[in-house]
């Protein structure tokens, strides 16, 4: 009677296999077991330790070491030569014959088979949730789900080089960087070295690596993930990972830095410009839905205005200083003029005095005697009634950039007065039609659209 049971069984699973073999070529997902030699010849190992007998959920047991072109990714049989070596265990089952429990490589959150491949698929095909089993776990620097697919090893090992290489595997080991294009994680390297090169600066030493990359992880990349969190963004890109719309929103912040200190532009011709550099140099279908999203919404401002002020406070601490301090722009890429302001001061202040100046004591006279001076005449003129959507350091940085205009052109100094009432003409009024009709030319050649 268990004969004849066994091999309905495995009548059941094989069918249940060719069943989902069909299925896998319709939608071309993948129906294999990873292969447990390539998944440890593309990921470096930190070691090897044995923890024990263990409850494996059977779901998360995805590979095999030597048998998975016998069995689908959920360990069907797909071969007929498992057939006898299968119903023999099921028949074991059958008759309440106690098997000895399977052995396990564990790599990340999944599970591949050294011994027992036949008890795990008649397991699962008995509908079991866990099965005993002793386990190796193998030290990665990286993790590995039950949804890993073989064609993502290459992304995999990638990712493994850049834990190990910037030591966040070591400091920050719940990082969970994953980009679905490998070649992207050599751009994620030259973030950590610029933010490593403005480390250095601030410090006034040589930063080493790991401590810039620690350092970007925290202040930079996270900051900036929890904002794509708290606005929902993943939702509308289930393809794509936290770290692709990372990577993709700080290049465009960056485009659009620079189209907004192009010539002052602003508004939509600055996104327009930067949305056309960025299908340039990262040209995915996803791209383009991304950028349409975020203008929609305004938040790729909001998103580099908030990194922007906290990375400026952070690197000042003006707050620290100066707790009364009031320092907002309404434009990407102004703090970074503002601390360009500070480092030109700091460089005054040093050939002034014939001595090395600290950046701390940089920050107080700069803000002491160059800002609030100007600060106060923008005041003292009832300059803001002009400008109600922008802000008292919109007009500073105007202000100065304007002395320095006249400066080079009359050739000699130019009263903050007259600078600031040359700011009140210049950019209070209205744009003019074709200052418009330039910006839809743009948005249009960005767009592709006619």
């Amino acid at each position: 009677m268990f004969d004849q049971m066994a091999k309905q069984d495995f009548d059941r699973a094989s069918n249940k296999a060719s069943w989902r073999r069909i299925l896998s070529w319709l939608t071309g997902s993948d129906n294999k077991l990873l292969p447990y030699d390539e998944v440890r010849a593309r990921l470096p190992m930190r070691g090897q330790h044995y923890i024990g007998l263990q409850q494996v959920p059977i779901d998360k047991i995805v590979g095999s070491m030597g048998r998975y072109n016998d069995f689908d990714r959920v360990f069907l049989p797909t071969q007929a030569r498992t057939k006898d070596r299968w119903i023999s265990i099921d028949k074991a089952h059958y008759s309440d014959i106690h098997l000895p429990p399977v052995e396990l490589y564990k790599i990340g959150d999944i599970y591949f088979v050294k011994d027992g491949n036949h008890r795990v698929s008649v397991a699962h095909g008995r509908g079991q949730m866990d099965i005993d089993a002793y386990v190796i776990e193998i030290d990665v620097p990286i993790k590995l789900t039950p949804d890993t697919k073989i064609d993502e090893l290459v992304m995999k090992e990638k990712q493994a080089e850049f834990m190990l290489d910037t030591g966040l595997y070591h400091f920050r080991p719940e990082a969970d960087i994953d980009l679905t294009n490998p070649e992207l994680f050599d751009i994620l390297n030259e973030h950590i070295a610029t933010h490593r090169w403005y480390l250095g600066i601030e410090q006034n030493r040589e930063v080493p690596f790991e401590e810039a990359a620690v350092s970007w992880y925290d202040h930079v990349y996270l900051p900036l993930v929890e904002e794509i969190r708290d606005q929902g963004l993943l939702k509308s890109f289930s393809n794509s990972s936290e770290t692709d719309l990372y990577l993709w929103l700080v290049e465009y912040q960056k485009y659009l830095r620079e189209a907004y200190s192009e010539d002052d532009n602003e508004g939509d011709l600055a996104k327009a410009v930067a949305a056309e550099q960025l299908f340039r140099n990262l040209p995915q279908k996803d791209i383009k839905k991304l950028v349409q999203l975020v203008n929609r919404t305004n938040i790729p401002d909001k998103i580099i205005l908030n990194r922007e002020r906290a990375n400026f406070l952070e690197q000042t601490h003006l707050l620290d200083l100066r707790p009364d301090a009031i320092i907002e722009v309404t434009l990407p890429g102004r703090y970074d003029q503002l601390r360009d302001h500070i480092a030109a001061h700091r460089w005054y202040l040093g050939e002034h005095q014939n001595s090395e100046v600290s950046y701390e004591d940089a920050v107080k006279s700069w803000f002491d005697n160059v800002y609030m001076p100007i600060i106060q005449v923008i005041r003292d003129q009832d300059m803001m009634n002009g400008f109600p959507d922008r802000t008292e350091t919109d007009l500073y940085l105007w202000i100065v950039k304007h002395q320095w205009q006249l400066r080079e052109t009359y050739g000699e100094e130019v009263p903050i007065e007259k600078a600031a009432e040359g700011i009140a003409e210049q950019y209070s009024e209205n744009p003019g039609e074709s200052a418009v009709q330039k910006v839809v030319k743009a948005i249009k050649k960005a767009t592709g659209k006619k």
